[in-house]
């Protein structure tokens, strides 16, 4: 289990066959000395009389009343100890980027602040992905090099990297395989608004780098009841969206909304990560048209979301909206590729 500090934002790594699963503990930051809890105590299984829709149980044990689905989301949210908080870093690069006044040497200063980030900023850079192999040496050289709007998609990247990269039994996916799924939606989402909304280019890149963050949240969840969730997709419908609104009353799109409230994103980016799978539904959001088309180049290029998210359909309404034609979106989807492994060679 990985867990963070929510006062240093320091992670680290615990053996899950050595904690006290069905307790809340509680120890020391070792940085910070600040308390961190644990609470590891597992939501209640399926009630029989209920079908395949989940009963939970409150974090309460004395109290016999069920929670609402609502109710349920608020839990999981405020649980996820083993999900790591966006890095600071991130958070403070984004405020001096987005200053006029600011300068090169003020987002160097920023970033040499976490050495973890730099040292993969600086691997990225590097890559071959930017054309610049060997030229960059330095935080500040690489801000000057690669400029303001590049630099930010470079640190939203490395530093969602590691939260995105591991396994989710699940969705049944392998460690890495959300990692390539969301940086393809991520590269996607850049040059769809390149073509149609230059000025909406990070937004675009951020967004569909962490379009799924749900998943993270909901993946203990889909794994303890993935059998129910198997029965459904073969004989009631195969959408694994319609799936999880069945079982759990929310779908991991709802969640991701939540994440983006707790990681204080704006809410026109919360609403494109909530309806990534159904555009239509948005009022017109252009992010979420925008990260919907992405989501389908991804999975051109083979790099699904996941058994159950690798066949959806491309809306009409999204292609209408972004005046863009199928044959565009395969193109990209060629490109985006090559791209993907380009970048995770570097980043491995």
């Amino acid at each position: 289990m990985q867990i963070a500090c929510k006062e240093c934002g320091k992670t680290y790594t615990l053996p899950d066959d050595r904690l006290p699963h069905g307790k809340v503990v509680s120890f020391p930051c070792p940085a910070c000395k600040s308390k961190i809890t644990l609470d590891l105590r597992e939501p209640a299984k399926e009630d029989a009389s209920d079908g395949d829709r989940l009963v939970f149980k409150p974090l309460n044990e004395e109290s016999e009343s069920q929670l609402t689905s609502d109710d349920m989301k608020k839990k999981i949210i405020k649980r996820i100890n083993d999900l790591p908080p966006m890095p600071k870093v991130l958070f403070k690069a984004r405020q001096v980027l987005s200053d006029p006044n600011s300068s090169f040497k003020d987002i160097s200063k920023i970033i040499e602040t976490d050495q973890a980030i730099a040292a993969k900023i600086l691997k990225v850079a590097n890559s071959a992905y930017y054309g610049l192999s060997g030229m960059v040496s330095s935080i500040h050289q690489a801000s000057v090099v690669l400029g303001y709007q590049t630099l930010e998609q470079v640190i939203t990247m490395v530093s969602s990297a590691s939260m995105l990269g591991q396994q989710l039994k699940g969705y049944c996916l392998n460690a890495g395989g959300l990692w390539k799924h969301s940086l393809a939606t991520a590269l996607a989402s850049r040059l769809i608004a390149l073509k149609r909304a230059p000025s909406m280019e990070n937004d675009a890149f951020s967004v569909g780098l962490i379009h799924d963050a749900g998943k993270l949240a909901l993946d203990p969840y889909i794994a303890k009841h993935r059998k129910a969730i198997d029965r459904y997709l073969k004989d009631v419908s195969p959408s694994f969206l319609s799936a999880e609104h069945h079982i759990l009353g929310f779908d991991h799109t709802e969640i991701a909304q939540d994440l983006c409230q707790k990681w204080k994103l704006p809410d026109s980016q919360a609403a494109a990560m909530r309806f990534h799978h159904c555009p239509e539904k948005s009022e017109d959001n252009q992010l979420a048209h925008i990260v919907h088309l992405a989501n389908y180049v991804a999975c051109l290029a083979g790099f699904g979301g996941g058994p159950g998210f690798t066949d959806l359909p491309v809306s009409p309404a999204s292609l209408e909206f972004m005046v863009l034609k199928t044959a565009t979106l395969e193109e990209l989807a060629a490109q985006v590729a090559s791209s993907v492994e380009e970048i995770t060679a570097t980043l491995s």
